[in-house]
């Protein structure tokens, strides 16, 4: 696992993990796949053990009542309905 880095056009840089991993860091400070940065903003990032989803997946009806749960909504089938 490593932290990469790209030039882009020479005054950008791109950082991103090697283990398909979020990194955490950047203004604002957060997780990001990636992140493009100007060099002369000098900002470093760490790799996390969060893995990057995967976008190719298509979203089930229970993936969306799963992530209304995480929000504390009460699905239809908790509800009694």
């Amino acid at each position: 696992m490593a932290i990469m880095t790209e030039m882009l056009n020479g005054d950008l840089v791109k950082t991103y993990s090697d283990a398909k991993v979020m990194i955490h860091g950047g203004s604002p400070e957060g997780d990001y796949e990636k992140a493009v940065d100007p060099v002369s903003a000098g900002r470093t990032y760490t790799e996390t053990d969060i893995p990057i989803p995967d976008r190719e997946k298509e979203a089930t009806i229970e993936d969306y009542k799963q992530a209304l749960r995480d929000l504390g909504v009460i699905v239809d089938e908790e509800a009694g309905a």
